[in-house]
């Protein structure tokens, strides 16, 4: 099974077509998308694919906790790619209808929580996690039936010694805007998780807010709708999925999918034999 932190990859296939000064004719988006997802494909051979999208970031379940969750006012990005996302979002979900792809997204949830819950329902069957999101590893840190696949450095995570929870709990996570302890970094924390007795004597001294409130924010399985989110993965699990060529073929005229014609076989076999 192939599940694919859906906005996390549709982001790299954006800026990897806009940073590509190689063509003259841009490709569009979607066609990008495919081509990852296709190589990730062609790796693992899963028998099926499933697609986890993001609620509006606005809207997650995690701001309730911290207002400052995931404030990306500060990003190193330059350009602003909302319009592109949201638009190539809106068409993917289209096409992976008709491709036998398996989708999945619900209020307030972000895709590693859905994720979680796909790989706790799967289990012991194995998955392959498709992500960035350093979150994803304390998955098969508890599932060794799980495995996650960095698409930027095109090698699997390794499984940390240490659980990734509680040293992410001390130290914060700086892509998200969860800040940790001042002064804790990574070596720090992992010389804190040696021993219990280490981590309750810090605890005692720097208090224990910071660690309680980062614990909610990144354990997946303290999600609030966990069993929730179990059921909603069960019944779309349970779903018969389809392939349609002839959809396939009006949504690219429809969108004017620039280079889906002339990739149609790469970008389509793969999906033909799915689950």
């Amino acid at each position: 099974m192939l599940f694919i932190d859906a906005r996390n990859a549709l982001y790299r296939a954006i800026y990897a077509s806009k940073a590509d000064k190689r063509h003259e004719i841009k490709y569009h988006y979607f066609v990008v998308f495919l081509r990852q997802i296709t190589s990730w494909m062609n790796k693992y051979r899963p028998a099926s694919v499933h697609m986890f999208w993001d609620a509006p970031r606005s809207t997650v379940w995690r701001k309730l906790i911290l207002e400052s969750y995931k404030n990306r006012s500060a990003s190193t990005y330059v350009e602003d790619i909302s319009a592109d996302l949201a638009a190539t979002t809106a068409i993917a979900t289209e096409f992976f209808k008709v491709m036998k792809v398996r989708q999945y997204s619900r209020k307030q949830m972000e895709a590693d929580d859905l994720i979680y819950a796909a790989s706790t329902y799967s289990h012991p069957q194995p998955s392959i996690i498709v992500s960035t999101d350093s979150d994803m590893i304390q998955i098969p840190f508890m599932f060794a039936s799980s495995r996650v696949y960095n698409p930027k450095k095109q090698e699997e995570a390794e499984v940390p010694v240490y659980n990734p929870v509680l040293l992410k709990s001390l130290v914060g996570d700086k892509s998200d805007s969860i800040p940790g302890y001042h002064g804790i970094g990574p070596v720090k924390g992992q010389a804190l998780l040696t021993s219990p007795e280490n981590l309750e004597k810090f605890l005692d001294v720097n208090g224990r807010t910071i660690f309680k409130r980062n614990i909610l924010l990144i354990d997946l399985s303290l999600c609030p709708r966990t069993l929730l989110n179990r059921m909603y993965i069960q019944k779309i699990m349970s779903q018969p999925v389809c392939f349609d060529k002839d959809v396939i073929n009006t949504l690219i005229n429809k969108y004017k999918v620039i280079g889906f014609h002339s990739e149609y076989v790469n970008l389509t076999v793969p999906f033909m034999s799915l689950e």
